[in-house]
């Protein structure tokens, strides 16, 4: 049977893919406008999920960029920081699409970090380190395809991207090392803005600062993994003294993430957002190759919090059918410095959707993505064991092959041993027999 909203519509000459879109239009409209407002907070996350989802439901991040370039974010330090944070969010978990839909405003992002960068005071130094983090990963997503938004792949791909080619790994190391420094830039400036009194962790002021360095976490996590796994590849196949800019690189990054990462487990914000990793006190060394399967992938649990103790029903629904439509909707609040009103009356038409299905719904979804999210820290914890585990194995084979040329060796060089005191008896022999003859006559 279909409903009084479907019906009404069809009335006024809309079909139900028109009320779809409009509905859809409406609830990205709604979770941009609250994701990305012009208050100093740090981002909720049921909006940037509401945001994840709307790019698989739309198989496309057409309306969030049609939305966003709408934004003031040339005129709102604060809007922009939190453009940049969604965007990545987007780029790591939304629709695979996004990634080579939002190649087309990388002159957009690089115009943002240059106009940025000439305010060297409050979020200016940030948006310009975010949006060069932002523009690089997107050339990096686009040199190396294979690789998601998440980062997250098997040795088998890993391997598959170089192709077993060694110019082909080695460029990839060098890629790897670009990606981690934008991102201890980035992290770099965060630290240096904050101070004991106004930002700190434990105000929405430093707050807002410090949350876009949980996706720089995951992402540096993973790049650092590659990073070791490629220099002891390299070093198997490549002299030494050809690698030493890239050991001297590791060496400097790896001091730096290292320190990020201590300092970014003591945040007290943190405490339930993350589990931060901790790096080894020393560096691997990559001129021993048993030393890979000391080698531990450093591993990022997100563990799943209420955004502010809150509930999607205490806030409201999502949508509000009252709203203008999104241009005028965005202008209007922007203009005004606020969000949307969700204290006004909501007139909704008879037989609309209730709050109680929506907030049911919206119970549901939240539901999902809390089993979504504990099945993907399952897969990735058993990854990495199976991974360790391979690792492990194939050091192990390394360590037997390594053995096996050296028994060899060994075998060799006794048997040329033989042969030689073989060959020095005969010739005694014959000699004492020589002499033996002459002794004789």
């Amino acid at each position: 049977m279909a409903s009084l909203p479907s019906i009404l519509a069809q009335r006024k000459g809309q079909n139900s893919l028109d009320v779809e879109r409009e509905h859809f239009e409406k609830t990205q409209t709604a979770a941009i406008s609250k994701a990305i407002c012009p208050q100093e907070t740090p981002v909720k996350e049921k909006h940037v999920r509401m945001m994840i989802i709307g790019t698989f439901q739309e198989k496309s991040s057409h309306t969030f960029w049609n939305l966003s370039t709408k934004l003031p974010l040339q005129g709102n330090a604060i809007v922009c920081w939190k453009f940049c944070y969604t965007l990545h969010k987007l780029l790591r978990e939304g629709h695979p699409s996004t990634i080579s839909e939002s190649h087309k405003f990388l002159s957009h992002l690089q115009d943002l970090s240059k106009l940025w960068g000439h305010l060297r005071e409050g979020y200016g130094k940030l948006i310009s380190c975010y949006c060069k983090l932002l523009a690089c990963k997107l050339r990096f997503h686009k040199k190396w395809s294979k690789f998601p938004g998440s980062l997250q792949v098997s040795q088998d791909i890993l391997d598959a991207v170089g192709e077993n080619d060694v110019s082909i790994f080695f460029e990839l190391c060098t890629d790897f090392f670009d990606y981690m420094e934008e991102i201890l830039n980035l992290q770099a400036a965060i630290f240096g803005s904050l101070d004991m009194s106004r930002a700190n962790s434990m105000t929405s002021t430093g707050q807002c600062r410090i949350h876009p360095l949980i996706p720089c976490i995951q992402d540096s996590s993973q790049l650092y993994d590659f990073a070791v796994k490629t220099l002891f590849k390299l070093h198997s196949s490549l002299p030494p003294d050809t690698l030493s800019g890239h050991r001297e690189r590791f060496l400097k990054l790896f001091k730096t993430l290292r320190a990020f990462y201590f300092s970014a487990s003591n945040l007290q914000y943190f405490k339930y957002l993350i589990h931060v990793p901790q790096l080894p006190e020393n560096p691997p060394n990559f001129l021993v190759a048993s030393d890979l399967k000391t080698h531990v992938s450093p591993v990022v649990i997100l563990p799943h919090t209420e955004d502010d103790q809150e509930s999607i029903a205490a806030e409201g629904t999502l949508v509000d059918t009252a709203v203008p439509p999104p241009d005028t909707q965005l202008q209007d609040m922007y203009a005004e410095q606020s969000l949307v009103d969700l204290s006004a009356p909501n007139p909704r038409a008879n037989g609309a959707n209730s709050p109680d299905l929506v907030r049911e719904q919206d119970h549901l979804i939240d539901s999902l993505l809390r089993q979504i999210e504990k099945l993907k820290q399952e897969i990735q914890r058993i990854r990495t064991a199976n991974q360790r585990d391979v690792d492990q194995l194939r050091a192990h084979i390394s360590d037997l092959e390594a053995e096996v040329v050296q028994n060899k060796q060994l075998a060799e060089q006794a048997y040329n041993v033989s042969e030689a005191s073989a060959e020095r008896g005969e010739g005694l022999v014959s000699r004492d027999l020589h002499a033996a003859f002459s002794g004789i006559r």
